[in-house]
């Protein structure tokens, strides 16, 4: 670990992520199960993510805020939410009202936590020193996606196992221990040296107005744009996937197997990649690889060939978490960092609910395999957009 303070962080990150995943399977499984709709999930999954879309409000109060107290307080803040959804659930006994009250609560769970990335990924450069980003990089990556995909990997087995309550108790222990992490960081704090470009504007809007000045930056929103679109559509088409293989258990599995793609193309994988290429080469490297085993998956009728190949795509997904942030954080001035963030959040996260929204209501016209292959040429025709972009396919570290 690169010091006892960055340890904090990851270990409450990485506890926090799987507490969000927790519920976010458990919520998806227990909406599905009660309403057998997956526009239900689709409006779930659109009430989890659309609170980002006011991220970019809070960027320069959180650039001049305590970031350890920030941390501290949104942990809380979703623990104690979850209580009064627990009780809802044990005493269930009309499943649309049921439903609704579920997701208005998601969806105050999800704006208290809304700008939890944003400070920690704005608080790195005061931990850790330049020449560490793209470890701590792939430290973040691990606590950010893999523990999100180890989170629901557990959640579907525990949804098989026990029930959509346990879950969630295990939830809001996860978030009282993070918190108490959090408490342990002692930051300091150290001049922004390391910023290849400057931006001074101070109002709400200066994060939006330094991506759109810059094409580097403009690029990679638009791909996290579309991306994060694509992804809150296999938000619902997992559901259905796991249900079209036998059940919750294949469902686990689906997302047990995305888990492990991710923990080690964002580990072991990229570290291996990184000894022959430069960091900004894994951008378009990451896009084809996914969107190539993504395609070969649907050739094969034989499940667990499907499984193991679908496994295997999200290896270069897992390689595509890593690459992003140390270029962020490398190419952008540290007392800009929560204001770009934010900003980032707003553009790219909150399509990921539209997406939902859209594809569960079009699950009767796009099977779970034409979306696939929907998915599979986006990612094939984004790598292009990394390979001409020179600034991004030139980037090393120090």
């Amino acid at each position: 670990m690169i010091n006892r303070n960055f340890k904090h962080l990851f270990l409450g990150r990485s506890l926090s992520n799987i507490g969000d995943s927790l519920y976010s399977v458990g919520l998806s499984w227990f909406i599905f199960s009660e309403t057998h709709s997956a526009l239900w999930v689709g409006i779930l999954n659109f009430a989890l993510f659309i609170p980002n879309l006011f991220s970019f409000l809070l960027g320069d109060f959180i650039d001049k805020s305590n970031k350890k107290s920030l941390l501290i307080m949104i942990e809380l803040g979703q623990g104690i939410l979850l209580i009064p959804l627990i009780l809802l659930i044990l005493l269930n006994n009309n499943p649309d009202i049921t439903a609704t009250i579920v997701v208005i609560l998601a969806f105050f769970i999800s704006t208290i936590g809304m700008n939890s990335y944003v400070v920690q990924d704005s608080m790195i450069p005061e931990l850790v020193d330049e020449k560490d980003f793209a470890k701590s990089s792939m430290y973040m990556s691990f606590a950010y996606n893999t523990m999100d995909y180890i989170g629901n990997a557990i959640g579907g087995i525990l949804l098989k196992l026990f029930s959509v309550v346990s879950i969630l108790v295990v939830d809001v222990i996860s978030f009282a221990i993070s918190a108490f992490l959090f408490f342990q960081i002692k930051t300091i704090d150290k001049p922004s040296e390391n910023s290849k470009y400057s931006e001074d504007k101070t109002s709400i809007w200066s994060g939006m107005l330094l991506i759109w000045n810059r094409k580097d930056l403009l690029l990679i929103t638009i791909f996290g744009a579309l991306g994060n679109f694509f992804f809150g559509g296999l938000a619902v088409y997992d559901v259905l996937i796991g249900s079209n293989l036998g059940g919750s258990g294949y469902y686990g599995v689906l997302l047990a197997l995305e888990s492990i793609g991710v923990t080690l193309g964002s580990t072991f994988i990229a570290t291996f990649f990184l000894k022959f290429i430069n960091l900004g080469k894994l951008f378009w490297i990451s896009n084809v690889g996914m969107g190539i085993f993504l395609l070969v998956s649907l050739v094969f009728e034989n499940k667990f060939i499907f499984l193991f190949l679908w496994g295997i795509s999200f290896v270069f997904q897992g390689l595509n978490r890593v690459v992003i942030n140390p270029y962020l954080q490398t190419t952008i001035e540290t007392k800009n960092l929560a204001k770009f963030f934010s900003s980032f959040n707003t553009l790219t996260v909150t399509t990921l609910p539209f997406g939902s929204l859209l594809f569960g209501s079009l699950n009767k016209y796009i099977n779970w395999k034409m979306f696939i292959v929907l998915f599979s040429m986006f990612m094939l025709l984004s790598s292009l957009m990394f390979i001409f972009n020179k600034a991004i396919y030139n980037f090393k570290t120090n």
